[in-house]
C-alpha cells in the first residue's frame, strides 16, 4: 500500500470513528499497527493493548468498527499459554481499496446533489444573523428575517458552486484512476 493510500486510509478512519464517537487518534494507532504487523498471522486484542497502551474495550470498539467497514478480518486461535480463544485481527489489504473506492463514489453523488441544489435555487440571507433561505421561503416572508425582521439580501453563491465543480472534478479524475489501478490488479 502506498504511503498515500495509507494516509487516505487514516483519515477515513479517523473520520468514521469520530462520527461514532470513538477516539480518532486511538483508531488511527490502531490501524497503524495493524499496517505494521509483517508476520500474516494478525494481531490479538491484547499485543495491541501492549502495542499502544490503550485499554482493551476501546481496542475491541475500534476493531469491530474495522471489520463492519470490511476493512479488517480475525481468525480464532488460542493463546499459547492458557488456552483461551484469542481472535487474532488483520488488515484485508486486497479489499481496502475498493472500500476507499466506495467511499469516493458516495462522497462525490454527495456533492454532485449539492452542487444540483446550489444551481436550481435562488437563495437569501439574512445580514445579521447569517439565517440562509430559499427564493420559495424568502417569498413567504415578503423577503424579511422571521428571526430579527431584516431585509434578506440576495446570496451570490458563484464562488461555492465553482469550489464544488472543482472538487468534483477532481474527485472523477481520483476514482477513475483508482478504477483503472484495480482493473490492472
Amino acid at each position: 500500500m502506498s504511503q498515500a493510500d495509507s494516509e487516505l486510509l487514516e483519515r477515513f478512519v479517523r473520520a468514521v470513528a469520530s462520527m461514532v464517537r470513538l477516539d480518532s487518534d486511538h483508531a488511527a494507532t490502531i490501524l497503524r499497527k495493524l499496517l505494521s504487523e509483517k508476520n500474516g498471522k494478525g494481531l490479538s486484542d491484547e499485543e495491541l493493548e501492549e502495542l499502544t497502551n490503550i485499554r482493551q474495550g476501546e481496542i475491541r470498539r475500534i476493531l469491530r468498527l474495522l471489520y463492519e467497514l470490511r476493512l479488517a478480518s480475525y481468525r480464532r486461535g488460542k493463546h499459547p499459554e492458557t488456552g483461551a480463544t484469542r481472535y487474532y485481527w488483520k488488515l484485508n489489504l486486497h479489499t481496502i481499496n475498493n472500500v476507499l473506492l466506495s467511499r469516493k463514489k458516495s462522497v462525490l453523488r454527495n456533492l454532485e446533489l449539492k452542487l444540483e441544489y446550489e444551481e436550481n435555487n435562488q437563495f437569501y440571507y439574512c445580514p445579521l444573523d447569517g439565517s440562509r433561505y430559499t427564493f420559495d421561503e424568502a417569498y413567504e416572508y415578503d423577503f424579511q428575517c422571521p428571526k430579527c425582521g431584516s431585509i434578506l439580501e440576495e446570496d451570490d453563491r458563484s464562488e461555492i458552486k465553482e469550489v464544488l465543480r472543482l472538487v468534483i472534478s477532481r474527485l472523477r479524475e481520483s476514482i477513475a484512476r483508482d478504477e483503472e489501478r484495480l482493473a490492472r490488479q
